[in-house]
């Protein structure tokens, strides 16, 4: 009797003791995850940042437009009315903003891999003004025309002065880091300048206007916009290789690469991402011009990892200047391409002055 009241506290004390130990150990456990979750974020925080604003920016592009009464408690509502104004117009323009701004934005990534210089885009090299060419020959030549017949045009004459700019600007000496994009100025005034004359002698320079205004208030017709998803993938799967060739001819043969069909492969997706946008949603200015340049700056130049990252930031920046077109004279709105025009203008004045800056300080 003696001895079983003895060993009773011992036991209890026993098991109090696993009790503390199970907790400490639960602690540590919660403890430690929360170390990790919080590591995570510190190395990636860049990266949770761009995602969770994409998020809000989408769903603060579905909620705003000229109808008010469009908003998520509607939709759990079941509202038929709220549900075909989503549908029907506002999912459209959000999904086209996104794919046009993260194709573009990919568009000039390779664009600068390919010639080596961070101040060329589809928009500096005459590759939209080329589109907007084989749109006006398609208008003049066929008439009115299905949206898939005016983007085959549009990326016929895209590619082909895509690689006339290419071919020049690889045989020039000077590899200055502001001439090639002047030199893309030039020349795609030069194709605008034969698209004005050529509109002019056909009267039909309303029409090329038109093509030139970048604008999503447009009511279901973003369907050519999603061809875009193709080249988006491919960059993706062969991100590695526009990486290897931004290195040069010479390095990328050491690796085995084929130089000349990465930069033809290259030069296709610029040409068709550019063509589609073009006819879906108009001219974008800036965009793989200003995107590349930001995000790299943030994750430096490792295509492979930064991609996604670029598509999604550049989806980011027309979201946001979507969004102000819409609200500055709200309901009314202004042109998408004129709000990308002044934000983007003086974001690539800065990175401009700053390459001038570098240029002078390593020539000394």
């Amino acid at each position: 009797m003696h001895i079983a009241n003895y060993y009773k506290p011992r036991s209890a004390d026993k098991s109090a003791r696993n009790d503390i130990k199970r907790t400490g150990e639960s602690k540590r456990l919660r403890l430690g995850a929360m170390a990790k979750i919080l590591s995570f974020f510190k190395r990636h925080y860049k990266r949770v940042l761009i995602y969770a604003l994409f998020a809000a920016l989408f769903a603060a592009s579905l909620m705003i437009g000229a109808v008010t009464d469009v908003n998520f408690e509607a939709l759990f509502r079941g509202d038929g009315r709220v549900w075909s104004i989503m549908i029907n117009s506002r999912l459209p323009r959000t999904l086209a903003v996104v794919l046009a701004a993260s194709g573009l934005s990919v568009a000039g990534l390779i664009m600068q891999a390919v010639s080596r210089n961070k101040f060329t885009s589809p928009s500096t090299s005459g590759t939209i003004n080329a589109a907007s060419l084989g749109m006006l020959i398609a208008y003049i030549a066929l008439g009115a025309m299905p949206p898939i017949i005016q983007t085959a045009f549009a990326f016929a004459f895209a590619l082909v002065s895509t690689l006339l700019f290419t071919s020049v600007i690889n045989r020039l000496k000077i590899r200055e880091v502001v001439y090639i994009p002047l030199i893309g100025m030039m020349y795609g005034g030069l194709i605008s300048a034969a698209s004005t004359a050529i509109a002019y002698r056909f009267e039909a320079l309303q029409i090329l206007n038109s093509f030139g205004l970048g604008n999503f208030a447009r009511v279901g017709n973003f369907t050519i916009i999603y061809i875009i998803t193709v080249p988006l993938i491919l960059s993706v799967i062969f991100s590695t290789r526009f990486a290897i060739i931004g290195m040069g001819e010479d390095f990328s043969k050491n690796l085995g690469v084929n130089y000349n069909r990465v930069v033809f492969f290259g030069l296709v997706i610029i040409a068709l991402v550019s063509a589609s946008s073009f006819v879906a949603v108009g001219g974008l200015p800036f965009i793989g011009l200003i995107i590349p340049n930001m995000t790299t700056s943030f994750y430096g130049d490792n295509i492979k990892k930064s991609i996604v990252d670029i598509m999604l930031f550049g989806a980011d920046f027309v979201l946001v200047c979507d969004i102000l077109s819409r609200l500055v004279i709200f309901p009314f709105e202004i042109s998408a391409s004129l709000t990308i025009s002044v934000v983007g203008g003086i974001i690539f004045m800065i990175y401009l002055i700053g390459g001038l800056r570098h240029g002078k300080a390593k020539a000394r």
